[in-house]
């Protein structure tokens, strides 16, 4: 079976036990074909990104009022709409420009790439449990698993998925630091979507330069986040 219909048929979830095996062993030693994976994932997740909230301004008009005079009502009516309009345009602008409102559109919980869980598949090990956890949203529960994986075994993606599973709970100091620990290679087809991340823990904890400073990278060269770091870099400066 050629590659390519083996990554449809995993989006499409209907690989067989045969597959699911071929597929798995591609995945962990084939970089062209795991990064082909991410990419098609990121892909698929980044034209799902909701489009951005517009904050709409309503200025009312002022009527005159007859009985009063007619220069001091015209002066506040006046007074009132320039209020209204440059209040309102300063606080699209914070909004806009807000870390906190950037990262609420950018974030996107990053899939199960690794381990597919599929209904009634009963070879149940520790990563195919740590995997189910993920995907049910138990988050504490695939860190406590991903962290004895990792432990166990130093494999990338049980770092990289401990990580994300901190995001989730909001622990992005410590999704930081676990961020840090990953050896980023051009190889390794992980090393965009944890400086991504990371860059996105900057942020949420109000640390932009750092996270400029990884979305430049990420700006740089070919890469499935590329075109979205451009974009986040734009915005935030």
């Amino acid at each position: 079976m050629e590659n390519e219909e083996l990554v449809n048929k995993y989006f499409e979830q209907q690989l067989s036990e045969e597959e699911k095996v071929v597929f798995e062993s591609l995945l962990q030693n084939d970089s062209e074909f795991a990064k082909e994976v991410a990419y098609q994932k990121n892909v698929k997740k980044a034209i799902t990104l909701n489009e951005r909230e517009t904050l709409k301004q309503t200025l009312q008009s002022f009527e005159s009022n007859k009985k009063q005079p007619k220069k001091t009502y015209q002066f506040w009516s006046i007074a009132a709409v320039f209020l209204l309009f440059f209040g309102g345009l300063a606080w699209f602008q914070f909004m806009q420009d807000s870390p906190e409102k950037l990262y609420q559109e950018y974030y996107q919980s990053y899939p199960n790439v690794v381990a597919p869980t599929v209904r009634g598949d009963n070879d149940r090990n520790l990563k195919s449990d740590a995997f189910y956890e993920y995907d049910s949203g138990n988050y504490q529960k695939s860190l406590e698993l991903f962290s004895k994986i990792y432990v166990d075994e130093e494999v990338d993606y049980a770092l990289f998925y401990q990580a994300m599973s901190l995001m989730e709970l909001n622990r992005y100091d410590e999704a930081i630091t676990t961020f840090d620990q990953f050896k980023t290679s051009e190889n390794n087809a992980f090393t965009p979507f944890v400086k991504w991340y990371k860059a996105l823990s900057y942020l949420k904890i109000n640390e932009k330069e750092k996270a400029i400073q990884l979305l430049k990278e990420l700006s740089e060269k070919e890469n499935p986040q590329q075109q979205m770091a451009k974009k986040l870099v734009a915005e935030l400066e």
